[in-house]
């Protein structure tokens, strides 16, 4: 790329980052654990984030300097406060943010580690579905990558919605 551009890149979508996952730990600062409104409004913005990069990539292939530089900017923010919303939902063996805890939970407990009953399968289970995941991204974005994004905020909408009207029947 130009000169310096993967530097700046790399500084915005840092610095996304860790302001979103900054403002995800002060808005659920006071919340309990689990899904709740407040996790359902930041699943929903990365949700939105998300859903703004691919469109603007899908009508644009070869976005300008500015804009390739916001898309970039605006997927830092949104992973940012999913990582920060995944840590208050704390789904148990399923580590969101730190796949290699999973793999390491996985080949410590295992018959061949601490020989730990039980634990196998759901950890196992975590690092197919994220293998899958990875492997249709990766499909997604040699089609256009406009569409890994698409997908991903779709299923962030889904799951939105979905834990919504969980917790709302809880």
């Amino acid at each position: 790329g130009a000169r310096g551009l993967g530097l700046l890149r790399l500084r915005l979508a840092l610095g996304g980052f860790l302001a979103d996952a900054a403002l995800g730990g002060r808005v659920l600062r006071r919340v309990p654990g689990g899904w709740n409104r407040s996790t359902s409004a930041l699943v929903g913005l990365v949700g939105i984030l998300l859903a703004a990069g691919a469109v603007v990539l899908l009508l644009d292939d070869h976005p300008s300097r500015a804009v390739a530089l916001t898309v970039t900017t605006g997927l830092g923010l949104a992973m940012g406060v999913q990582a920060a919303t995944a840590r208050v939902i704390a789904v148990k063996d399923v580590t969101t943010v730190v796949v290699t805890s999973t793999l390491t939970g996985l080949a410590a407990d295992s018959v061949l580690g601490a020989g730990k009953p039980g634990l196998t399968g759901r950890r196992a289970l975590a690092v197919l579905l994220i293998t899958a995941g990875a492997a249709a991204g990766a499909l997604l974005l040699q089609a256009h990558v406009g569409l890994g994004l698409a997908l991903s905020a779709t299923i962030c909408l889904v799951v939105t919605a979905v834990g919504e009207l969980t917790a709302r029947r809880a």
